[in-house]
């Protein structure tokens, strides 16, 4: 073996109390006695370059020793490819083997999965960017030179190729919000054949409202109609109803002119009152359709496409166990404030996303917890209590999954959305209520309110301005 490859190697000893043999060999003077340690992991490679580093891994023992290689060598970050395999049962031992304790040795992980047509493809995608790559080594002994060449064909770093111990080893169960997020992320191509997903809606036998909820949505909500309707008259959608919340512009003639039924959900069962908010509009639409499945689409959409309806459903059509469907989405923002703002997504990753990782950590799944496209069944829906305001979105998902389970809630992606985003104040007012009502539910009773007052202090030139906005949350229930 090179000395310089012994030289090189940042080997830091992290494996705590674990008797874990390291050993090192050289591809250049590689023979088949030299690794055959079976107590010890070997790793095979061409020296240690400094720069950024990744692994690409399927999973089992050779997979795992690469990552005890990199955490040995003092690794903290770590990036992993993986090309999707078709059997399942191979899916699940890559997120046992490989994501659940890369979790644990690592202070970061990045998992992609890729759907490159094999690793030399994958290689000559990414490689470019990484100083050294990392492999679990193949079966059997003569078939590591000839892929540690295909690498070094299309990639000039270093390659280290890891074979691990021959011990036999039980693969548990991977982690459950991992198995989700693989088996319950949809895309809506998925189910982008029209007469197949007819014939599943036909043998589910239930009915669809498509629920469109607007306030001022002259510029986008005939667009949104229109769309809606040629989903409808493909079959897959019986009812498309626009609730209204006492729009001051032309939406409600624009609807009507569609030939839609419209409400106006402040005169929907007047006498039990009628509050602002989209919460309130969502609460009210239960009452003006008999339809077994709600869907809710936004009417500010821009970039609206049949996707956005037969994705949002083609999920619960084609499997009865999923209860609840919410869409997600890239969102290019378009601010009609002043102000700099970041992107999309930020109430999201400022406030639920942490939140949901610290109390509800089996929600971490969720790419877009917040999104407002979301279906469900109608029986589940007339369960629950919804808040008038923005924290309806948040108040629905978490009582999906406490009432049926997070394998009878999934997520889709509807691609690109194209909407009005709030300023910064705007987004704060927005978090605030949110926080509200995720803080009354952890209190478990709606009589539990919590400080309703939310207050800013401004300063600017030695002069201090302090301002209040008073929110108060309201939960509706249908019993």
């Amino acid at each position: 073996m090179s000395k310089n490859i012994i030289k090189n190697w940042p080997f830091v000893r992290r494996i705590e109390d674990d008797e874990v043999a390291f050993f090192m060999e050289d591809f250049k003077n590689l023979q088949e006695e030299s690794i055959a340690h079976n107590n010890g992991i070997v790793a095979i490679t061409d020296g240690w370059q400094e720069g950024e580093v990744a692994a690409v891994l399927r999973g089992g023992v050779n997979a795992r020793a690469v990552l005890d290689v990199l955490a040995a060598s003092g690794v903290k970050h770590i990036k992993i490819f993986h090309l999707e395999e078709s059997l399942p049962q191979l899916e699940e031992v890559f997120l046992s083997s490989v994501v659940g304790p890369a979790n644990a040795l690592f202070d970061s992980v990045s998992v992609k999965w890729r759907r490159d047509a094999s690793v030399r493809e994958l290689v000559k995608a990414v490689g470019k960017e990484y100083s050294m790559l990392f492999f679990g080594a193949p079966l059997a002994f003569s078939e590591i030179q000839p892929f540690y060449q295909m690498v070094k064909d299309h990639y000039s770093g270093s390659v280290t190729v890891v074979r691990g111990p021959h011990d036999e080893v039980e693969f548990d169960e991977s982690d459950e919000i991992y198995r989700w997020v693989r088996q319950r992320t949809f895309d809506a191509g998925d189910f982008s054949l029209p007469a197949v997903l007819r014939s599943f809606k036909k043998k589910l036998n239930k009915k669809v409202a498509v629920l469109l909820p607007s306030l001022n949505e002259e510029r986008t909500v005939g667009n949104v109609i229109k769309t809606a309707l040629e989903v409808k008259a493909a079959g897959l959608i019986d009812e498309i109803i626009l609730v209204d919340s006492s729009s001051s512009d032309s939406t409600v003639e624009i609807a009507k002119s569609y030939g839609i039924p419209v409400f106006v959900h402040q005169e929907i069962f007047p006498e039990i009152g009628s509050y602002r908010g989209k919460g309130e509009a969502m609460f009210k639409s239960a009452f003006v359709t008999d339809a077994d499945i709600l869907a809710w689409v936004d009417t500010d959409i821009e970039s609206i496409t049949p996707r956005f309806f037969y994705g949002l459903l083609g999920p619960m059509f084609t499997n009865p166990t999923i209860r609840f469907s919410k869409g997600y989405f890239s969102r290019p923002v378009k601010v009609e404030a002043s102000g700099v703002e970041l992107g999309g997504g930020r109430v999201t990753e400022i406030l639920a996303r942490p939140w949901i990782n610290a109390f509800r950590p089996q929600l971490s799944g969720y790419i877009q917890p917040l999104a407002g496209t979301v279906a469900i069944y109608r029986d589940e829906f007339l369960k629950m209590r919804i808040p008038v305001n923005y924290g309806v979105e948040m108040a629905m998902l978490l009582q999906a999954v406490e009432r049926a389970g997070l394998w009878a809630t999934c997520q889709v992606n509807l691609g690109t959305v194209v909407h009005r985003s709030k300023d910064v104040i705007g987004l704060s007012e927005m978090a605030f209520q949110i926080l509200q009502v995720l803080a009354e539910m952890g209190q478990g009773s709606v009589g539990a309110k919590g400080n309703e007052t939310l207050r800013r202090v401004y300063s600017a030139h030695r002069q201090f301005e302090i301002g209040s906005k008073r929110f108060e949350v309201i939960w509706r229930e249908y019993q």
